[in-house]
């Protein structure tokens, strides 16, 4: 017995999948149950660790289901050092409502995942924001709406690599409770799915070898086997679905979350 958590992309490419035991969820194999390691006491720094990972895991489900290749990863300095962390704060929701109105007047709606960066640092305080694509027009009043410095437009490629190192990237500092520095911001009109969760009852527990989904190719840099945090054997497997952009069959509509 083991507990399987699947989630799979809106569009049916990505499908990630965890297997772990758990104290609701035992092993029924005694060689499982030998196999468990000792549980050790987490400090600070890698309880931190473990929820920043969480926090970069979430955030990239996020952004596989709501962005896509070819949006707009801006990031916003400014000329002059400002006030505060209040003034940055200010300016920013100032040029998201500016953004807002580009985005009306060209009959799109604006959706984002943000984040404010080094607000009470001694490094220079800037804003991360990705949105859905932008026309070169508009990309000349996105400059314009930001008049306290300079906007850097990229091309979001789309991926999975791409989605996880990006909210690796946004979830890299420590979040600062007084500024709000470091605190992923995402829009309130994004799809928010959660993973699924079941029990699954079997004679013996999960094989160690990643087997490929049927349609899917195992992501090996992001597939790994290790431990949970109660010592038990833990899986991850990320699947790519294969010949992205052809219809899927039976078989791998049965298998999407």
């Amino acid at each position: 017995m083991y507990m399987r958590s699947r989630w799979g992309s809106l569009d049916g490419r990505y499908i990630i999948e965890k297997k772990y035991h758990s104290l609701r969820a035992m092993p029924l194999s005694p060689k499982q149950k030998e196999k468990r390691a000792p549980r050790q006491k987490e400090t600070p720094l890698s309880q931190e660790k473990i929820n920043k990972k969480y926090r970069a895991e979430k955030f990239t489900r996020l952004c596989l289901d709501n962005f896509a290749a070819g949006d707009s990863y801006l990031t916003l300095t400014y000329a002059e050092k400002p006030a505060g962390p209040e003034q940055v704060k200010k300016d920013f929701e100032a040029f998201k409502k500016r953004l807002r109105r580009i985005f009306h007047r060209g009959g799109k709606e604006l959706k984002y995942i943000s984040v404010l960066e080094n607000l009470k640092s001694k490094g220079r305080p800037h804003a991360h924001i990705l949105i859905p694509a932008l026309s070169v027009e508009e990309m000349q009043k996105v400059q314009a709406a930001w008049p306290e410095g300079k906007v850097r437009i990229e091309i979001y490629q789309g991926g999975m690599m791409d989605a996880k190192k990006l909210m690796e990237y946004f979830t890299k500092e420590d979040v600062d409770a007084e500024t709000g520095s470091g605190r992923v911001m995402p829009s309130r009109n994004l799809i928010r799915r959660e993973p699924k969760k079941t029990c699954v009852t079997r004679a013996e527990t999960y094989r160690d070898e990643i087997i490929p989904l049927p349609g899917y190719a195992v992501i090996k840099p992001l597939s790994y086997c290790g431990r949970t945090e109660e010592g038990y054997p833990l899986q991850v497997a990320v699947y790519e679905r294969i010949a992205w952009g052809e219809p899927r069959g039976k078989k791998e509509r049965s298998i999407r979350t």
